[in-house]
């Protein structure tokens, strides 16, 4: 008995679920050669390929697939996703209009439209997708938090939280949900409770090294400095040092009395990127609790060459050049 186009079909889809890409293709091919004018071969070849990031063939197919059939709702949406994949996010975008204009009852077509607007930086239009794809599924915890994630970069600290927290409802193990919402607490000055937040994440990733940092910061403000020294030196064993980790390291340093220590950290900084006036700054404020004000004012000035309205190297300079300052070692 003859193979049908229908069997190739399925065998394809088996293989492609067990990894097996050349089988997979092969079986795709051959329901192809049964029918030249299958969608559905057309588009197993075409997933297929992007599986193995071959996303110029994927693209090929999933565009026979539109040709045979206009209104093949998952071609626009699967060229949607390699065009996000590609960081095409703008015609990722016209891709996923048109399915939901053919479709608009399938909440991954909203979410992935959501998330393209995101990367474009439209964070209300990212709020109003992913709540869409929400009112035909409220089981989405990626949707709760990426409306998080839009508030916080819309400044919204609080609304953030309370999506953050929907999301781990949902899903209460996620590390990188914990973290978000940690951020959120720690900038709403909920440091006892972002410090819980930040544990959890570490306890499900040991080698988280950004919450390790926000951890930091929140014992910093807690002024737990030994604690905080003890988060940045963690941090700096899982991700590579960047200015900001530096300069907080420096920073706990010198609340614990270890100024060769902080000045080395701040150098460290300032070598990374000696554009960033804030590593001066804090270089300054060493000095000054130094009583070396004549270093202080050199570091304040440096801050002042990078950004000559540097609010805080401003207001550092004009305190440093008032009388009781006037005396400089």
């Amino acid at each position: 008995m003859e193979t049908s186009e229908t069997e190739f079909i399925q065998r394809g889809h088996h293989f492609l679920g067990l990894g097996l890409i050349s089988q997979a293709l092969d079986s795709f091919h051959s329901a192809l050669s049964a029918n030249p004018q299958s969608v559905e071969a057309n588009y197993g070849i075409g997933l297929t390929y992007k599986q193995t990031n071959n996303f110029e063939q994927a693209l090929i197919h999933y565009d026979q697939c539109l040709q045979i059939d206009p209104d093949y709702t998952i071609g626009y949406y699967a060229k949607g996703v390699i065009l996000r994949q590609q960081t095409k996010f703008a015609d990722a975008i016209i891709q996923y209009d048109t399915a939901i204009d053919l479709n608009p009852h399938d909440p991954d077509f909203f979410y992935s439209r959501g998330v393209a607007h995101a990367s474009l930086n439209h964070y209300q239009q990212a709020i109003e997708d992913f709540e869409s794809a929400l009112r035909l599924d409220d089981s989405l915890p990626n949707c709760y938090y990426n409306i998080g994630v839009a508030y916080k970069e819309l400044k919204d600290q609080g609304t953030a939280l309370g999506y953050y927290t929907k999301a781990l409802e949902l899903r209460p193990n996620e590390p990188d949900y914990r973290y978000a919402r940690g951020n959120a607490l720690s900038d709403l000055g909920k440091y006892e409770e972002a410090i819980t937040d930040y544990d959890e994440a570490i306890k499900a990733v040991a080698s988280f090294g950004n919450a390790y940092y926000n951890r930091g910061i929140a014992k910093q403000n807690l002024m737990l400095h030994e604690e905080a020294l003890k988060d940045f030196l963690l941090a700096i064993k899982f991700v590579n040092p960047f200015p900001d980790l530096l300069i907080n390291l420096g920073t706990a340093l010198q609340d614990l009395g270890d100024f060769p220590k902080a000045h080395k950290a701040f150098s460290d900084a300032i070598t990374l990127n000696p554009d960033l006036p804030r590593s001066y700054i804090a270089q300054a404020k060493a000095y000054i609790a130094q009583g070396n004000h004549t270093k202080a004012q050199q570091s304040t000035n440096l801050a002042l060459t990078c950004d000559p309205k540097y609010k805080e190297a401003l207001e550092l300079m004009k305190s440093l050049q008032a009388p009781d300052h006037s005396q400089n070692d």
